[in-house]
């Protein structure tokens, strides 16, 4: 687990909920860009020579082959898993439109980034680095050995750490610091759904679905890729980007976002887990008569009157306020932006 710190959740340590999950799946990218093709090549015979293209033009910056390449490896290194090398081309083939949209977005953000002054500073850049030592109890020695593993030097890791920070600088400059909620709007959303503050408790939930396989074969199959899919989130990989990639069924294209639910709503093996959670705590892959469920709750609601629910109303409103404010705020970057991606 050590060695897997250092690359995948390399600014846990610091509270990061202000870090919207869109932009998460933007995140674990960073840390690889630039990682060196090698790592997941074999190297080429003697006399041969490795060509580098553009494949993307992102404002006055460029997206080459080897770090979409490099993306694809690890990012999305399973579905890659299993599949037979002659089938293995054009499996990358497939996945490269999704992660260059991936690079593009983040490339377009760390531009408004600069564009509004905005910089990281080593005396920030060292205290995350303390942070993350101190979450995990890690010497130096071990911190080290951590960036070596994952194939990095201490210059690509602050690298990699200053561009998640400034991702986070800059949602928070352009759209977070404008959101304002008054008490009024509390109380209308209050008086609105008042049905939801009383009686039963309620969880937000999200899962990552898979159906359920005919024959014992397909069943291990499927738990194979379930236990591999919950040691990437334990390793600090995003629920939601997880859940868009793997789940099954219709809640896939909203990040397996199934909303509040309650007691009786679902099915009852769903039920009896998703209750037994804590916030932001994520289950161990379990079998339902659907199939099989990762399920993480991210919000919980009990009954109470206005004064006792105002807090959670008002991060529910923020909540709602910030995701069409940030959804607005990246198509006007892409709006503004010269994008050439080449074919």
């Amino acid at each position: 687990m050590e060695s897997q710190i250092a690359g995948h959740y390399i600014y846990s340590a610091r509270k990061t909920h202000y870090l919207p999950e869109i932009l998460q799946r933007f995140v674990f990218i960073c840390l690889v860009i630039l990682f060196g093709i090698a790592a997941f090549f074999p190297a080429p015979a003697a006399g041969a020579v490795l060509l580098d293209r553009v494949v993307a033009t992102v404002n006055d910056e460029v997206i080459t082959w080897s770090e979409l390449m490099n993306v694809i490896h690890v990012e999305g290194k399973t579905f890659l898993e299993g599949v037979p090398d002659n089938l293995k081309k054009q499996r990358i083939k497939e996945l490269e439109k999704p992660f260059l949209n991936n690079l593009v977005e983040m490339k377009l953000q760390i531009q408004e980034a600069f564009r509004m002054g905005l910089n990281v500073s080593n005396e920030e850049l060292d205290g995350a680095v303390a942070d993350i030592k101190g979450k995990y109890s890690m010497t130096d020695e071990v911190f080290m050995n951590s960036l070596a593993t994952e194939g990095m030097t201490m210059l690509d890791y602050r690298k990699r750490l200053s561009d998640q920070i400034l991702l986070q600088k800059v949602v928070n400059y352009a759209v977070r610091n404008n959101i304002v909620i008054s008490d009024r709007e509390i109380e209308d959303y209050y008086e609105a759904n008042s049905d939801d503050f009383s009686g039963k408790e309620k969880i937000s939930v999200r899962q990552i679905f898979f159906t359920k396989p005919e024959g014992s074969s397909g069943r291990e199959a499927v738990e194979e890729k379930a236990r591999g899919i919950s040691q990437r989130l334990a390793a600090g990989e995003d629920f939601a980007k997880l859940a868009s990639e793997f789940s099954d069924g219709p809640s896939r294209q909203y990040g397996g976002d199934l909303g509040f639910i309650s007691r009786g709503t679902v099915l009852k093996e769903v039920e009896d887990v998703a209750f037994a959670l804590k916030i932001d705590e994520v289950s161990n892959p379990f079998w339902s008569q659907g199939g099989l469920h990762i399920i993480k709750v991210e919000d919980r609601i009990e009954s109470g009157t206005l004064e006792q629910v105002r807090d959670k109303v008002r991060d529910i409103i923020y909540q709602q306020v910030f995701k069409s404010q940030y959804n607005e705020w990246r198509t006007g970057l892409r709006e503004n932006a010269y994008v050439d991606k080449k074919r």
